[in-house]
């Protein structure tokens, strides 16, 4: 994969990972509360915070659901347009 491509993939995992912090912050949820709601270890949900793993989408999926939202694909031109 060329560099340019790397850092766009870096760029867009980044801002989904700040995201993620933000809304389960805009919850008012430790990550350990989150991991009760999800039924995912709290180490998980540290982990992808940290940037140290990417989730699977089944995981992203039980820990977003509590909080009723979900994964959704969309083009990536629809969010720069914001």
């Amino acid at each position: 994969m060329d560099k340019n491509k790397e850092e766009k993939l870096k760029d867009l995992e980044y801002q989904f990972v700040q995201d993620f912090i933000k809304l389960r912050k805009d919850n008012h949820l430790t990550q350990e509360a989150m991991a009760n709601q999800s039924g995912v270890i709290r180490l998980t949900i540290t982990r992808i915070e940290n940037l140290i793993t990417s989730p699977q989408v089944n995981t992203l999926i039980k820990i977003l659901e509590p909080l009723g939202y979900t994964v959704k694909i969309e083009p990536i031109d629809k969010k720069k347009k914001k």
